[in-house]
Parts: structure tokens; sequence; C-alpha cells
């Protein structure tokens, strides 16, 4: 046996020694998930703290399994504005009581509103036209304006009520009907009165009064941190493993967001293949990043951009991961169409072992951290499941529905791909 069999030979052992079945994995994600999108974590969020303890908690993970800081500790910290709502939140249309996060949502860059106040209902005829604008204006004094825009998917007409529904508050309370799921998000901003957002079930265009109890804290300069952990490889090049762990948190203390799929999934994930990694010695340093203020506009990951905590020169590929609770109809590559030689390595792989369903390919989009890195010449792509459970941004992404479908073939799939970047 000559000595270059041997040492394949005993690399083959090493790695089946430090090889766990599909049901291991899934179970310790399964904990993962548990643990981050449950109430003590807040939804990872900026009432109580939810962040603060999310990354705290990573953090210790990354210490157990044995990752390295890259600087004095693990975290990388940053600070950014952002609106969030820790009291209670009431909202009654014509004396009916109505469920926070389930009949109604307030628009995260929402202020302060209390009391009664009768509905004025508008159409886009009532503001389109500047005189009938005005005129609309100035009867909204003391009232609610409720709003009833027509069903459209045009871009052009979503941006003119998007605009009109800042304006008018400045104005007053602002409502509108919401046919379908109701989807929240974070602001970086506060304005001067709420838009609440009701199910179409309760609020119609004969509804005649509205009684909300809002109240808004405006976060200035909320610290945040990215948390970054580091395994050494054998050459001095890197690749970066990225998962952000923040969500929308809470809105009030009666609607949780707990995000199961988005992204306790992909931290999930992160930290499987960081345990991974830390046994099986990875060619290229690998650095695993859990990003903050992602939610709010991948604030954290353009801080690391920008701060660059390791030499971005020498980054061989970015694998961002983000919604991988599923995986029923394969996985979408985000940027693939940019990394072409990685993305066919990643299909070929994937046919060879048949592991998922579809590797399906997508161009170029700024709708997750890897964009930040693109947008300086950093090769990157992000990946998603694709098919079963669809919620995503409610209270309903939690983790007893999420079914992790495809988490162990997916894991599978992407230490082999990572491991053998060249």
């Amino acid at each position: 046996m000559t000595r270059r069999t041997l040492a394949l030979l005993c690399l083959l052992i090493s790695g089946l020694l430090h090889a766990q079945d599909p049901a291991t994995i899934t179970a310790q994600a399964r904990n993962y998930l548990n643990t981050l999108t449950s109430p003590e974590f807040h939804g990872r969020g900026y009432v109580n703290n939810g962040q603060g303890i999310a990354a705290e908690w990573i953090a210790a993970q990354f210490g157990r399994l044995g990752l390295k800081p890259v600087k004095q500790d693990f975290y990388q910290p940053f600070a950014f504005n952002v609106n969030s709502f820790p009291d209670s939140i009431g909202v009654t249309v014509d004396g009916k009581r109505l469920v926070p996060g389930a009949d109604f949502l307030v628009d995260p860059a929402s202020g302060r509103s209390e009391g009664s106040f009768a509905l004025v209902h508008l159409a886009p005829s009532d503001l389109f036209n500047p005189e009938r604008k005005a005129m609309t204006l100035g009867v909204l004094s003391g009232k609610a304006a409720c709003l009833h825009w027509p069903s459209t998917t045009n871009k052009d007409s979503l941006q003119r009520f998007h605009e009109l529904e800042r304006e008018l508050m400045h104005y007053g309370p602002v409502v509108k009907p919401v046919s379908g799921k109701l989807t929240w998000s974070v602001a970086q901003e506060s304005l001067p009165f709420p838009l609440v957002e009701i199910s179409s079930a309760f609020l119609t265009d004969s509804s005649a009064t509205i009684d909300m109890h809002v109240r808004n804290r405006m976060l200035v300069r909320n610290p945040a941190r990215n948390v970054l952990g580091m395994v050494k490889g054998r050459s001095k090049d890197w690749v970066i493993v990225s998962a952000h762990y923040d969500h929308l948190g809470r809105m009030g203390p009666d609607a949780l967001f707990p995000g199961a799929n988005d992204n306790a999934s992909g931290v999930a994930m992160l930290l499987s293949l960081a345990e991974w990694f830390t046994k099986n010695s990875p060619k290229h340093n690998i650095l695993f990043v859990a990003f903050a203020g992602e939610e709010a506009g991948l604030i954290g990951s353009e801080w690391c951009a920008l701060d660059r905590p390791i030499d971005l020169g020498r980054v061989k590929l970015m694998v961002n991961l983000d919604i991988l609770g599923t995986g029923d109809d394969g996985i979408t590559v985000v940027n693939s169409t940019a990394q072409q030689a990685q993305f066919d390595r990643m299909v070929q792989m994937n046919t060879q072992r048949g592991l998922l369903k579809e590797v399906k390919p997508r161009g170029p989009a700024c709708n997750s951290d890897h964009c930040p890195f693109v947008k300086r010449g950093i090769p990157a792509i992000f990946i998603y499941t694709m098919g079963g459970v669809a919620h995503y941004h409610d209270v309903l992404d939690k983790a007893d529905t999420l079914p992790l479908t495809e988490f162990a073939d997916l894991h599978a799939l992407l230490r082999e791909f990572i491991a053998t970047i060249k």
C-alpha cells in the first residue's frame, strides 16, 4: 500500500467515523429550531431583546462546537434605528374586537394613535385628482381614512398606493382591508400615525367606526451583533457560510412571529455544517456568519461587507442559507447564472447522489444577505428550499408545523459541495 493510498484511506475512515445518519442530523436541527422559535427568544426581534438573546445563544453554540473567534470574541457589533411595538395593541371595528396577528397587523412604520374614529372610505379617485384630494384631506381631521385599493399586480400602481398611504399617515390613522394572508415586516422609520391592515372579513365598505390602541417605540441606534466563527483549513483562502438569525419579533405581547422557516431553519443548517467541519477539516478556511438585521434591510450583511473581518479578496465562494425548512420540490440557487461553474458542480453532485428533486437555477436578486457581497464582487450564491408549507412573515411560521422534509439530504449535498470548492 502506497503512502498516498494510506492517507486517502485514513481520510475516508475519519469521514465515516464523523458521519451522522440523516435521522440524527434532522433531530439535531429540530432541537435548534425549537430553541430559536421558543417564546423565550421573542421572535428574535426588537421587543424584550429577542435579537440579543439569540445572538448570545448562537455564540455559545459556536463555542460548544469548537469554532474559533475571528477576533477577540464571536461578535461583530453595529447599530441601526428600528421601530418596535412592545405594548399591547388593540383594534375594534364596529364593536368587534380583533385578534392581533391573525385578524390585523399594524404597518411596521406605524406611529401612535389611541381613541375611537369614524371611518372615511376612500377610493383612488378621491386621492388621484389634486382638487378632490385637497377636499378629502380637509375632512379627515379626527377621523380614520379607510382605503379601498383595487386588486392589482402592477408595480407602478402598487408604488403609488404605497406613497399615498405614507402621505396619509402624516394626517391621521389609516386602515385598509386585506384579502388573503397578512404579512408583516420591520421598519427603520416611524411615521406620525399608524396604518392598520385588517382582514377583509372584518373591514368592509360599510364599516363605520374603529377603536384603536397603538403604541410604538422607536429604538435609536439599536445595538445589534453579527455572530462570526471560523474553522481553519489547509489553504489561505476562504469560504463563507451564512444565515440570518433575526426575525420580526413581537407585535405587542399577544402576537409572536416565531420565524421557523425564516430563518431558524437556515441557522440550524449553519450550526449543523459548522459541527461537521469542526470534525472534518476543510481545504479552505470557513467563516460561519449568523447575520443580524436582515429583515430590516440586509443591515448586518452590509456592515460585515464593509467591516471586512477577513480578506474578502481570498473568498472562493459565499453560500448564503435562508428558508431551508421544506424541500419537497428541491432548492433554488439564486445568482447561479453568475456562478455557473459552481452551480453546474452542485447539480452534478445532486444527480450522482440522488438527493434532491431539483436544483433550480435563478439569476441575480438582492433578496438576502449574499447581496452586499455580490455588489462588491465577491462570488456568492443564495439557497432556499421549494415546496411544502408556505408560511412566511406571519404568526403561523412555527417549528411544530415545519417539516424539515429534505434537511438531511440538503446537508449531505452542502457539506460535499463546500468541502470540494477549488
